[in-house]
């Protein structure tokens, strides 16, 4: 696999709070952003995922795991 889940899942939350909510426009937006955006986010800018890695990464993961994953980020004071 080239793009690990929590990259992934890293740069869709970006697009999505960014206003992308298709899987083609979360694709889109990857494919769009900056190289050093793209580095921050650990994908290298010439091997962003495709809208299709994107979708089937994301529907593979279980909602009710990542909401608990999530549920207490970001870490309170």
């Amino acid at each position: 696999m080239r793009h690990r889940l929590s990259v992934v899942a890293s740069a869709a939350v970006c697009a999505v709070v960014a206003g992308y909510r298709s899987y083609t426009a979360i694709a889109e937006w990857i494919a769009d952003v900056p190289a050093t955006t793209a580095l921050a986010l650990g994908i290298a800018p010439d091997r962003r995922p495709s809208e299709a890695m994107i979708r089937r990464l994301l529907q593979a993961v279980d909602p009710d795991l990542l909401t608990a994953e999530v549920s207490g980020w970001p870490p309170g004071p």
